[in-house]
């Protein structure tokens, strides 16, 4: 992901808690890249952080395994 489509998502007035359900999990992914990479520079963008953190739980949240799968109940 390019810097420039990193930033329409930073700046998206919509906001995390709108737009990261609705990626898909690609999509999620390559973002979450672009964010680790872009706080892993010396002047990281304004929202970043917070932006990485929301975009961690969302992917967190679609990997979590529903109560019983694991156990074979249906």
């Amino acid at each position: 992901m390019n810097s420039s489509r990193l930033f329409h998502y930073i700046n998206d007035p919509r906001g995390p808690e709108e737009i990261l359900p609705t990626l898909p999990a690609e999509e999620l992914a390559k973002l979450l890249d672009a964010l680790y990479q872009n706080l892993d520079t010396p002047e990281p963008e304004f929202g970043a952080q917070a932006w990485y953190e929301m975009a961690v739980e969302e992917s967190s949240r679609r990997s979590a395994v529903p109560d019983g799968a694991a156990h074979g109940v249906a």
